[in-house]
């Protein structure tokens, strides 16, 4: 069975999972993490918060990659993992 597009995870829920996890207030996705606040710590935790939502690892060397600083790159790194993880899971 097929998730419908509604049950897909989004931006912006990402966004609130950064929010609550880290204390800070998303208003652009695009605005790199650590110019709202965010720091190591909170780093870790929401890396962390991110594995156990979405069921993937992350590479902890991909939080070092300027393009996924961002709350919108962060996300785009999930999307990627959960898009390839996809064959993987329909076979199981």
């Amino acid at each position: 069975m097929n998730q419908s597009q509604s049950d897909q995870p989004t931006q912006s829920q990402f966004d609130q999972l950064v929010e609550q996890v880290c204390a800070v207030t998303v208003t652009d996705p695009e605005t790199p993490l650590v110019d709202l606040g965010v720091d190591s710590l909170h780093t870790i935790a929401l890396v962390m918060a991110v594995e156990e939502r979405y069921g993937i690892e992350i590479d902890p060397e991909v939080i070092g990659d300027p393009s996924l600083t961002s709350s919108a790159g962060l996300w785009r790194s999930v999307q990627d993992q959960l898009a390839a993880a996809l064959p993987a899971r329909a076979g199981s």
